[in-house]
């Protein structure tokens, strides 16, 4: 009777995991669904473009040009040579099918990227540039305005990301001109697009960072932290505004000193702040002022870079624009599971089969960590009851308590952190597989097995959004993995274990990506078969007490262990037989 009671809370614990599950299940299948793509701050309410001026321009008037590679086409406007549109042409970054990702989310000539302001001149803001010549690669833009001759180049080359501008400032007037330019980059994000879509969604993919780079340090700032204007100098290396898989970033030349970087994030649109539609980022790079006597020109070279963050490409940028791809705190492995995830793709052809062997092999290096880990558990296991005998002999003496533990594990060579610290050792590596499965841009809209996106989550059977077969096996499995473990110390806490962490874990794979879902289930039926493994090994090699030759040899640490496994697992026949006793028991 007193063990029933015991084992009493774990129904009405299963049954609110059961109803809680199904009330997140519910909430999140009528939640609205997540926002595909980068949308354009033009496609908001009219309220969120800003207040009008007089001399504001019509981008629809003004000329443009086309800047063409394989990589993406840009638009320049007259506007300064400003972006007006850049299209990375790889289709599979775009939000929809035979649709091209748009990184140029603003549509007001003041909040362009690759924008240039001049400070210490008075320059109109109608003012527009008269286009010299243009090619598929390159454009010039030319104007003059007090007593200032500016022209601007902008290039691209062939097979980068990245535009290249030479800004040339003379000096036309009578009088020393002291000068400042500043570049600047702005993304628009819709309130939509920085929530998560649902109650435990992992973020938007499509939040935005601001991020500043100088010799020594790095910041990445979210909304939150950009309320006021955020600075950081001197001698910055890049500023950039990014998200999970895309960055718009600006780099000084690589002779510029003094440059200073400001990010800053503002609500947008919709009445009031409170209820603003959106939220526009901005970066600038400060240079050091220049001073121009009369006839004196200077040149500013800026560097753009507007794509992926693809890793290769980031490095060949130099700078170490590579740092904006987040992998964490254990980002050296992830760096390295990448890589490795990368090799494997290129001679099998599909994510999803990577994915499966990438596990496989982080398994097979992490097995013997995996074994000492099982069998340290599996003598502790043993001690359990010599265990209970202290805990009741010494309930009310925790000093004495505490000793005679230390002298259990010392006489039986028992090191109670021996079963914690292989699976604290392989901590790392499994939170930098995590990360970089969530973050690689090399799986955004990739496809793999029956997906058609890896990065996003699974859709479920047949478009049915309850009914996702990866998160259900997930779940079967780790029942399955509970079942055949050792018996755990305490009973309930093992029912526990058996009913809440499937529940919960199956929950949270419905809204991952399915390229994660994929690791934790090929991780899942590695570890059924590892763990089958490793007790058919200690069962062999320390057999049990009644198996051995001699009967009244006292057993091993190791030989115990083995004893432990087999009797934590009993057959149909002594399960029946044991029902059999407990009947017969009853009856006399």
């Amino acid at each position: 009777m007193n063990a029933e009671n015991k084992r009493s809370p774990l129904l009405p614990l299963a049954i609110f995991g059961v109803l809680f599950s199904g009330m997140i299940l519910a909430l999140q299948f009528f939640a609205d669904p997540p926002p595909e793509g980068i949308e354009r701050m033009e496609d908001a309410p009219e309220a969120l473009r800003g207040d009008v001026v007089a001399d504001e321009l019509d981008l629809d008037a003004l000329e443009e040009v086309t800047i063409e590679t394989e990589k993406f086409s840009a638009r320049l406007s007259a506007a300064g040579g400003a972006l007006r549109s850049l299209k990375i042409k790889e289709e599979r970054y775009g939000p929809e099918e035979d649709e091209l990702a748009e990184l140029v989310t603003t549509n007001r000539p003041e909040y362009l990227p690759f924008r240039q302001r001049i400070e210490g001149a008075r320059i109109p803001t109608d003012l527009t540039y008269r286009l010299q010549r243009a090619s598929d690669r390159e454009a010039v833009f030319r104007a003059e305005t007090d007593g200032l001759v500016l022209s601007r180049k902008i290039n691209a080359r062939e097979g980068d990301y990245q535009l290249y501008s030479t800004l040339r400032i003379e000096n036309r007037g009578e009088k020393p001109r002291t000068l400042r330019v500043v570049d600047e980059a702005f993304h628009y994000v819709q309130r939509a697009q920085e929530e998560s879509s649902g109650i435990i969604a992992r973020p938007s993919p499509w939040i935005a960072h601001g991020f500043c780079k100088t010799g020594s340090d790095d910041e990445r700032l979210d909304r939150g932290d950009l309320e006021a204007p955020f600075s950081m100098g001197p001698d910055v290396r890049f500023a950039a505004i990014e998200n999970t898989y895309f960055v718009l970033a600006m780099l000084p030349d690589s002779a510029a000193s003094g440059v200073r970087c400001e990010l800053f994030a503002e609500d947008r649109g919709g009445t009031s702040k409170k209820d603003a539609d959106g939220t526009l980022f901005t970066a600038r790079l400060y240079r050091e002022e220049l001073t121009l006597a009369p006839g004196e020109s200077a040149l500013v070279r800026t560097q753009l870079y507007a794509g992926p963050k693809e890793f290769e490409a980031l490095s060949a940028v130099g700078n170490e624009l590579d740092s904006v791809v987040d992998l964490g705190w254990f980002g050296f492995i992830g760096f390295g599971l990448i890589q490795l995830l990368s090799f494997i793709y290129g001679y099998v052809g599909e994510w999803g089969i990577a994915i499966a062997l990438l596990t496989l092999i982080v398994k097979i290096l992490l097995y013997p960590l995996t074994e000492k880990s099982f069998q340290s558990m599996a003598r502790m296991r043993l001690l359990k009851p010599e265990m209970d005998r202290i805990n009741e002999l010494y309930q009310d003496d925790r000093e004495k308590k505490g000793a005679a533990i230390m002298e259990l594990y010392k006489k039986h060579g028992v090191n109670p952190l021996a079963g914690c610290l292989p699976s604290l050792l392989q901590m790392p590596i499994w939170f930098a597989l995590y990360q970089s499965l969530s973050t690689n841009i090399q799986l955004y809209h990739a496809s793999g097995l029956w997906f058609d996106d890896l990065s996003s989550p699974d859709p479920g059977l047949l478009g049915i959004a309850l009914i996702k077969p990866l998160p259900l096996a997930l779940g079967g499995l780790m029942i399955v993995q509970q079942r055949i473990s050792p018996a755990a110390m305490d009973p309930i806490q093992a029912k526990m274990m058996m009913i809440v962490m499937p529940t919960m874990i199956t929950l949270f794979m419905y809204f991952l990506p399915a390229g994660l879902c994929v690791y934790m289930v090929t991780n899942s039926v590695l570890g059924i078969g590892q763990q089958y493994w490793i007790q058919k090994r200690l069962e062999k090699q320390h057999p049990t007490q009644e198996e051995s030759e001699d009967p009244d040899a006292e057993p091993s640490a190791d030989e115990s262990a083995a004893t432990t496994i087999k009797k934590s697992r009993p057959g149909k026949a002594s399960r029946k037989g044991a029902r059999s006793r407990r009947n017969r028991g009853g009856r006399s």
